[in-house]
């Protein structure tokens, strides 16, 4: 994680990071935005829908490196949900790879923007996110977002 001291009116210091905000299931979330390598347009999801493991919902090739897709929506409720996906979702390709050089791609309903924001506002998460993946939650630009932790769910 980038994160940048600031010194605040008072003589305190506030770190501040940067991070890649999105929607999931009507849900806004956040990731770390040095993680992520690419934000790629999905135009055919469909043989995402009947994989029975979130954790490997399929694999693409980007920029000729393997990017395994990892269903999210299904991960963060139920992977026995089948969940609505919208027209157009989005994959969040990362930079970092696994022991076995696997990039992962997040599988998202839509991407915004990045958003520099202070880290001393991390709350700690009241959701019913599974919190080994959850540093917590705070406000970015006026919206409740829980900050996922990538490399626990990236492993």
């Amino acid at each position: 994680m980038t994160a940048a001291q600031n010194r605040n009116d008072d003589g305190s210091d506030d770190e501040t990071t940067t991070l890649l905000t999105f929607t999931l299931a009507g849900n806004r979330y956040a990731v770390a935005v040095d993680a992520v390598a690419s934000v790629l347009g999905v135009t055919n999801e469909r043989p995402l829908e009947g994989t029975s493991d979130p954790w490997n919902a399929g694999a693409v090739a980007v920029a000729g490196e393997r990017v395994r897709v990892v269903d999210l929506a299904r991960i963060l409720t139920s992977a026995l949900r089948t969940t609505a996906r919208v027209d157009e979702p989005q994959l969040l390709v990362f930079a970092d790879a696994d022991e076995d050089a696997t990039h992962y791609g997040w599988l998202v309903d839509d991407v915004d923007a990045a958003r520099t924001v202070r880290t001393s506002a991390l709350e700690p998460p009241r959701t019913a996110t599974p919190t080994r993946f959850v540093k917590g939650r705070l406000e970015v630009a006026g919206e409740e977002a829980i900050w996922l932790d990538e490399r626990a769910i990236n492993g």
